[in-house]
C-alpha cells in the first residue's frame, strides 16, 4: 500500500469484494473541496497514479495538475489483476455467442456486468470517498484502460453527468462487434449539454502492420483496430482531447498516458472552452 493511503473492502455489485484505495493530498483543501480522480484496475495502477499526482500536484503552476484525491477501484486479491472479475465488471451486456475468442486466445469467462459495477461506484464508492475528505462533486473524473476504458465510455453514454471528466486509454471498442462505436451517433444525440468532457489516448503501436511470420497475438491486435476505433470515437463524439502515444503498445500505454491524463482530469486551472482536441501524431495509423 502507498504510504499515507487507506484501503477499504466493499461488497456488492457482481459478487466478491472491491478493494478501494484512497490517497488524500496533504494540506488544506481548496474552498470547494478537493477534485477526485477515480481509476479502474486499482491494484495495478494506484501506486503509480498517486506518486505522479503528488509530484505534479505540488507544482501545479508549472505542471497544470491540481492536488486531488486519488481513488483506486480494484478487487480483494494480492496480484495486479483479477482476470475473471475484471472481465465481468468492465463489459457491457453482449451475446456470448458473438464474442469469439479472447484477445489472449482463451475462452471467455462471465461477461456483461458493467451496469452493476457502475452502480457500485455511484452508490458505494463515491459516498465512501466523500466521508473521508472534503471533495468537490463538480470536479470528479474517471480513468480506465483497455476494458476499463470501454466501461468508462459506456458510463459516459449511460450516465453522462456522473463525472465531469473521463479518460479512456486504449479502450476496447471492438467489444460486442463494436457496438459502442456503431451506435455512437444515435446515443450522442441524447447526451445532455453538460455531459462529461473526454480524453481518449491510444498507443501508436497498438494496431501493428501485417508482417511475414507474425504471431497470432499481433494478428488479433490488428483485427481489433484499437487505433482506428479510438480515433473514430474521438472524432464522432467529439472528444475534447485525443492523443496517439508514439511507440507505445497496449501494456505500456497506461503509464505513458499518466502525465497527460492527470493534466486533463485534475487541471490546476479550469478551462473555459470545450473540445480543445489535440492529436500528438496526426499521421499515425
Amino acid at each position: 500500500m502507498v504510504p499515507g493511503a487507506r484501503s477499504f473492502d466493499l461488497a456488492g455489485g457482481n459478487g466478491g469484494a472491491y478493494r478501494i484505495m484512497v490517497a488524500v493530498p496533504a494540506g488544506a483543501p481548496p474552498p470547494g473541496g478537493f477534485p477526485v480522480l477515480y481509476h479502474l484496475d486499482g491494484n495495478a495502477v494506484f501506486g503509480s497514479m498517486v506518486e505522479a499526482m503528488r509530484i505534479q500536484g505540488a507544482r501545479g503552476a508549472a505542471t497544470g495538475v491540481a492536488p486531488g484525491v486519488i481513488v483506486g477501484i480494484g478487487t480483494a486479491v494480492d496480484g495486479p489483476f483479477d482476470k475473471l472479475r475484471r472481465t465481468l465488471d468492465y463489459t457491457p451486456a453482449a451475446d456470448p455467442a458473438t464474442l469469439g475468442e479472447r484477445p489472449d486466445g482463451g475462452a471467455w469467462s462471465e461477461t456483461g456486468g458493467a451496469d452493476a459495477f457502475v452502480e457500485v461506484i455511484e452508490s458505494q464508492v463515491k459516498p465512501l470517498v466523500a466521508g473521508l475528505a472534503p471533495v468537490d462533486p463538480a470536479r470528479q473524473a474517471l480513468f480506465g484502460h483497455s476494458l476499463g476504458g470501454l466501461v468508462a465510455l459506456h458510463m459516459l453514454l449511460t450516465r453522462p453527468l456522473a463525472f465531469a471528466r473521463i479518460v479512456a486509454v486504449s479502450p476496447s471498442l471492438w467489444w460486442n462487434g463494436g457496438a459502442l462505436l456503431r451506435d455512437l451517433d444515435a446515443r450522442c444525440a441524447a447526451l445532455p449539454a453538460g455531459r462529461a468532457r473526454v480524453m481518449i489516448a491510444v498507443g501508436g503501436a497498438e494496431e501493428p502492420a501485417e508482417t511475414p511470420g507474425e504471431d497470432a497475438h499481433a494478428a488479433r491486435r490488428r483485427a481489433h483496430r484499437l487505433v482506428t476505433n479510438a480515433r473514430a470515437f474521438a472524432d464522432r463524439l467529439p472528444a475534447d482531447e485525443f492523443r496517439i502515444l508514439p511507440g507505445e503498445n497496449h501494456g505500456s500505454a497506461v503509464h505513458a498516458a499518466l502525465g497527460a491524463a492527470l493534466r486533463f482530469a485534475l487541471p490546476a486551472m479550469i478551462e473555459t472552452t470545450h473540445h480543445d482536441r489535440r492529436d500528438t501524431a496526426p499521421g499515425s495509423p
